[in-house]
């Protein structure tokens, strides 16, 4: 079930970036609404002419306008930075070997070419 899901994935989500990005560039058409243009992409038959609602208007302005800003990443990735930088700063010095048996010295002899 999880391989099938995987191969429709694989072939949808192409297929659907595909189609929004050629629905933003192959369909951008303006509108003159009370003295303001406004510049929208949809798909619609070149020669009919077509309008739309204040509602609609309203909601191609709150598709269109998006603002993404770092400010939640910020405090995140200095707290990473700091993070390592402490980890790195305050480690310890010398090397410490693990023995796997305690109380028995087990010396490996060099390898032999």
């Amino acid at each position: 079930m999880k391989q099938l899901y995987l191969n429709i994935m694989k072939c949808f989500l192409p297929v659907l970036f595909v189609s929004y990005m050629a629905g933003i560039t192959l369909f951008t058409h303006s509108h003159v609404v009370n003295g303001v243009t406004i510049v929208h992409s949809h798909p619609f038959k070149k020669g009919s002419q077509h309008s739309h609602t204040t509602v609609e208007f309203q909601l191609i302005h709150l598709l269109n306008h998006v603002l993404v800003t770092d400010s939640g990443i910020t405090p995140l990735f200095t707290a990473a930075v700091l993070t390592i930088l402490c980890i790195i700063i305050t480690r310890p010095r010398e090397v410490r070997y693990k023995v796997s048996c305690p109380g028995i010295i087990s010396l490996r002899a060099p390898p032999v070419v």
